[in-house]
């Protein structure tokens, strides 16, 4: 029985709970959730009634679920985080708006008949678009109405399940091509501090990204009073290269560690402070 991941995830002073879960095949879809403080910042839903309807295979459900989990995860550790909060404001915009209600048909007073010609109901104009002239005696027939604007996230959110919750949809896209590295847990680096680097490079834009095996890895341990150090390693069948770094002792200066990816001639790097002792 699949049960499931939770991680939880620091970036820049917050923890982030990130969990993923099986609905079960009356509800047949994965579902992963980012918490913060006990509140639920994003959302993302992926159905497999493709993988019901071929014959259910726990395996293939598990690499699915095991893959979504590592991709929610990833971008957290990349630092989109003000795109989930950009997410969850408008969301909370959209919630605060009050329902107007509607008299059932049939029931309520009736509009009295005007005068002339069967009144039209008046609708706003869309947005930019240039106020409508002054309808003749002998109207002709309304032209084309201007296609609607974008549904709003609410919209979206209820075309998605029903689930009001933002989802990662709204993320800007990103190039196919582009390379990403991500540092899978971060820690504050410290001089003289023995560390295991675990790095995670991935192809693809937000929330389609794949793993990228055998890219090369390069960690340079840099710094203002010590040589520089260079470590290399290769990505194993899951993307992930692991690297050990004893960072050198000092007291004064600067330092940091500099780690890039490199696979088909596209580079992806990321940049860490080390604090001296």
């Amino acid at each position: 029985m699949i049960t499931g991941f939770n991680t939880d995830i620091e970036h820049e002073g917050t923890v982030y709970h990130v969990q993923t879960e099986d609905k079960g095949l009356e509800t047949p879809f994965i579902l992963s959730l980012v918490y913060v403080g006990g509140a639920i910042l994003a959302s993302k839903r992926s159905p497999y009634t493709d993988l019901v309807a071929s014959g259910f295979d726990q395996a293939i459900l598990s690499e699915r679920l095991q893959r979504q989990h590592k991709l929610i995860c990833a971008a957290v550790s990349a630092g989109r985080i003000d795109d989930l909060k950009r997410m969850s404001q408008g969301d909370a915009g959209a919630q605060a708006a009050p329902a107007k209600k509607v008299a059932p048909r049939g029931k309520g007073p009736q509009r009295p008949p005007a005068d002339g010609p069967a009144e039209r109901r008046k609708m706003p104009p869309w947005p930019n678009a240039p106020a409508p002239p002054a309808p003749p005696a002998a109207a002709p027939p309304a032209a084309a109405a201007a296609p609607p604007a974008a549904p709003p996230l609410d919209a979206r959110a209820q075309n998605n399940g029903g689930d009001a919750t933002p989802t990662f949809d709204a993320i800007p896209v990103e190039s196919e091509d582009e390379l990403h590295l991500t540092l899978m847990e971060e820690k504050d680096f410290r001089a003289g501090d023995i560390v295991t680097l675990r790095l995670m490079v991935t192809r693809g834009a937000f929330g389609d990204r794949v793993t990228v095996p055998d890219a090369s890895v390069t960690v340079k341990v840099l710094g203002t009073e010590f040589r520089p150090l260079i470590l290399s390693s290769r990505t194993d069948a899951d993307g992930v290269a692991m690297i050990h770094v004893w960072l050198p002792r000092f007291t004064k200066g600067r330092a940091a560690i500099l780690l890039r990816a490199i696979s088909d001639g596209c580079a992806a790097e990321l940049r860490r402070v080390i604090h001296h002792s």
